[in-house]
Order: C-alpha cells, then sequence, then structure tokens
C-alpha cells in the first residue's frame, strides 16, 4: 500500500499540539520566519517539541536564513527537517545537510521548480519538493492554490532524479482528494485549511489526514 507523506504545518500553540494527538500524520511543520502570523518564538519552540506526536518528524520553516541563525535554531531545538521557502542556494540546501546530517525540503512555486537546471543543481541537496503557490509578494502560507495540472509534469521531472513532490497551498479535507487522484504527489502539506478562527481545528486535521490514507487504500493502477 502507498503512503502518502501528511505534513501538518503553521502549529504554534500547545492547544494546537494537542488537536494533532492520535493521528495518522508524518510531519509537523513550525513557521520561524520572523514577522509571520504563525511565527513560533525560540522560548516556545522547546516546549512545542516536547508533545510531537509519536513517530512525527519536526520541521522548521524558514525563509531565506543565515548560517548563524540555522545554527542559532539547531543549537535552540532538535529539529528532524529544514523546510526552505526563499531563495536558498544549492550550495546552501548542501551546507545544511552536511552540517546537521538532516532531512532538507526545498520549496518552490511551478514555475521555479519547472526552471532549466533546477532537477540537476538541487536534487543531490534536498530530500523533498514542495510546490506551493505565491500571491501578493509572499511565498508560501498564502492559503491560495495554484493550478494543479502542473503539479504531473513536475512530479515525472523531480521524480526523474529520486525526489519526492509534495503539494501545498490551498488544500483543505474537501479538496484533498481530488488532487490525489489527479496528481498523485507523493506528499501534502496543509496548514489554514484546516484552521477555525485562525486556530488548530482537530477535526477539520482528522478528516483531511483521513481523506489522504483513504485514498492511499485505494487500489494502484498500473499500465498493462
Amino acid at each position: 500500500m502507498r503512503r502518502t507523506f501528511v505534513k501538518i504545518c503553521g502549529v504554534r500553540t500547545q492547544a494546537d499540539m494537542e488537536a494533532l494527538q492520535g493521528l495518522d500524520l508524518d510531519a509537523v511543520g513550525f513557521i520561524l520566519v520572523p514577522g509571520r502570523r504563525r511565527t513560533v518564538q525560540a522560548d516556545q519552540l522547546k516546549g512545542l517539541l516536547r508533545r510531537l506526536p509519536p513517530g512525527a518528524m519536526a520541521v522548521g520553516v524558514m525563509m531565506n536564513p543565515s548560517r548563524d541563525e540555522v545554527m542559532d535554531w539547531f543549537f535552540r531545538a532538535d529539529l528532524d527537517a529544514v523546510q526552505l521557502h526563499g531563495e536558498e542556494s544549492p550550495d546552501f540546501c548542501r551546507w545544511i545537510k552536511k552540517t546537521f546530517s538532516v532531512r532538507v525540503i526545498k520549496a518552490f512555486t511551478p514555475d521555479e521548480a519547472a526552471e532549466r537546471g533546477a532537477v540537476e543543481a538541487y536534487a543531490p541537496w534536498v530530500d523533498s519538493v514542495l510546490l506551493d503557490s505565491a500571491a501578493g509578494g509572499q511565498k508560501g502560507g498564502t492559503g491560495v492554490r495554484f493550478p494543479w495540472e502542473r503539479v504531473i509534469h513536475l512530479r515525472e521531472k523531480w521524480n526523474g532524479a529520486g525526489r519526492p513532490v509534495w503539494v501545498a497551498g490551498g488544500l483543505s479535507p474537501e479538496n484533498v482528494g481530488e488532487l490525489l487522484m489527479r496528481c498523485a504527489p507523493e506528499g501534502v502539506d496543509v496548514s489554514s485549511g484546516v484552521e477555525t478562527e485562525g486556530r488548530k481545528d482537530r477535526g477539520k486535521i482528522r478528516s483531511f489526514v483521513e481523506r489522504v490514507r483513504m485514498y492511499d487504500r485505494k487500489p494502484v493502477c498500473k499500465a498493462n
């Protein structure tokens, strides 16, 4: 049976962490970007990590951090992965991977992921590729859906280099099944789509995860 990677992002309170307990998810994302609504402060992060669901990865989401800033976060917290949402270079991804021996997730807009040479430059140093939208000059965390028809071609391109493709942007319990059936990405990443009034909603998270796992249990169609 296939297993789609499920990441719940933008978790920032103990109540949010409580909403994740007992659910079949794979990773929890903490926004470490200054000035964002869901930003987690350094003195909060350790306490949140103590409530990490068993088996779930702790992912620090950063945007154009300096090397000193990355080192400071790893000094403060035991992260399993770093998700980079800015214009970080392949060399920067390589430095993180070699220095901290963690998984590196690189977020791209569909246009960036399709650029000539992107696969060859980044694939050796990233573990997963996250396709996300940009809106109003902001990359990531927009809650805006990009044209999903682009996923299939980009997935084939990055899968050819051995890199799984995840999708974020505008996902919810109501539409995640459609995405999976149409495009079959290896992972999904959701934040605002499982919130009510800006707070993580356990019922919505459970519904989101259950719909992903329902898809995972469906027979895999193979070409003759």
